[in-house]
């Protein structure tokens, strides 16, 4: 027998595997033999399994292998397994892939905040230990060529086409959760009431000559949604950037000496829909972007995306069937 951790489960495992370095490979278990046993848990990830929150959710692959155990969820995969769909953690522990992971919320999260949690996964921030300050950074969980190579393999797979449609609007290389907020509210189309920006490329690194590094002595920025072409960027402040007022300003000068036009905007901009509307507004304006007002959300339903992508409001799913209705009105 064996076990295999999925869902949310998995993705704290994931996190942990990236922030700790966990010995992990892919591997090709009998789905047949995973049953749900918490203490093989315990056993292999010790001090670790204390961060899985409740109830830790397992694989199974018929409802046979279902237990009711106590502080346990297990979630059935019928079908077979796509190919790199499962890491082994060693003594018969499994867990699925980052991927497999994805594909599974994608069939249970609103699209928005499947967005979210793509975003995550393709940015280089964990959200493991981040209440006391800057997120700490890992390597990216995954990547679109992964991600493509996995779907392909996943034929008539339930969230595909979810999955496929947030690959569609998500950008790769964030470095915090905030980021990545501000990058959907842009970009996301009218059928989900954001902006319908042109995506900006994330955390875009510049080289700075050496009248630029006088005022700010490093050899490159980077800036968090940028659109190069137009040398135009955002960046977003948390409540760290209070401490570092001085090298915020040299690094603004910096930008402007090599000819970028760099605004700032924090949490109370990014949760407040009419602010969010008029930088919208005046982004698609300085990229060249004409706006279409008809497809142009309201503030009430530019207000019910933002407080979705900053956790003051919770949706359930929205299908892909009821997006391409949408899409299509």
């Amino acid at each position: 027998m064996s076990a295999c951790l999925c869902n949310l489960s998995a993705d704290t495992i994931l996190e942990l595997i990236a922030l700790k370095g966990l010995d992990v490979s892919l591997a090709s278990p009998d789905p047949s033999s995973f049953v749900p046993d918490y203490n093989l848990v315990r056993d292999v990830l010790g001090t670790y399994a204390d961060m899985l929150q409740r109830p830790i959710e397992f694989l199974v692959n018929n409802a046979r292998n279902r237990r009711r155990l106590p502080g346990t969820a297990c979630h059935v995969w019928t079908t077979p397994l796509p190919p790199n769909s499962v890491l082994s953690l060693g003594e018969g522990l499994y867990v699925c892939s980052p991927e497999f992971t994805l594909l599974q919320q994608a069939s249970q999260l609103h699209q928005a905040n499947l967005c979210q949690m793509l975003g995550r996964y393709l940015g280089i921030w964990s959200p493991i230990n981040t209440e006391q300050g800057t997120p700490e950074k890992r390597a990216p969980l995954t990547c679109f060529e992964s991600l493509n190579g996995f779907l392909t393999g996943a034929n008539h797979s339930r969230g595909k086409g979810n999955l496929k449609l947030a690959m569609a609007y998500t950008c790769d290389g964030a470095a915090s959760a905030p980021e990545t907020s501000l990058q959907l509210a842009l970009s996301l189309p009218p059928e989900l009431h954001g902006l319908f920006i042109p995506q900006p490329t994330m955390n875009y690194e510049i080289g700075l000559s050496s009248q630029a590094q006088r005022l700010y002595p490093h050899e490159t920025i980077r800036i968090d949604l940028c659109w190069p072409r137009k040398k135009f960027g955002l960046e977003y402040q948390g409540d760290e950037h209070g401490a570092r007022l001085g090298a915020d300003y040299a690094r603004w000068y910096a930008t402007r000496a090599e000819g970028y036009e760099l605004w700032y905007l924090a949490k109370e901009q990014l949760g407040d829909a009419e602010q969010m509307s008029h930088i919208g507004r005046e982004v698609a304006k300085r990229i060249g972007h004409e706006i279409n007002e008809d497809l142009w959300p309201t503030t009430s339903e530019l207000q019910g995306l933002l407080d979705v992508l900053t956790h003051r409001r919770h949706l359930g799913p929205l299908g892909y069937d009821e997006l391409r209705r949408r899409r299509a009105k």
